[in-house]
């Protein structure tokens, strides 16, 4: 990361890591659940978008496969030296 970005990005996330500093770790507990849920809503928003016709079920089905594709990703060195430039899974539907 180029050093003029880097220091920008620190500003930027100084009011969130001061408030992450100050939460016990019962509360970070429940705001790292709280993240996860919602990203999975945002998720799955982008599913519907991607898949008009497909019910909630067919959905959460997509979810799942993206899901268990990135904890894949996250076990192989391409996604752990930041190679992975993205996630892309065709829908079976």
């Amino acid at each position: 990361m180029q050093p003029d970005i880097e220091s920008d990005v620190k500003f930027a996330d100084m009011p969130t890591i001061r408030q992450a500093c100050a939460m016990s770790p019962a509360t970070k507990s429940l705001a790292g659940a709280q993240l996860f849920e919602g990203v999975c809503k945002r998720m799955k928003e982008g599913l519907r978008d991607e898949n008009p016709g497909c019910n909630d079920e067919t959905i959460h089905g997509f979810l799942l496969e993206k899901l268990l594709a990135l904890r894949k990703l996250e076990e192989t060195d391409a996604f752990i030296h930041g190679t992975a430039k993205s996630l892309t899974l065709i829908p079976s539907v």
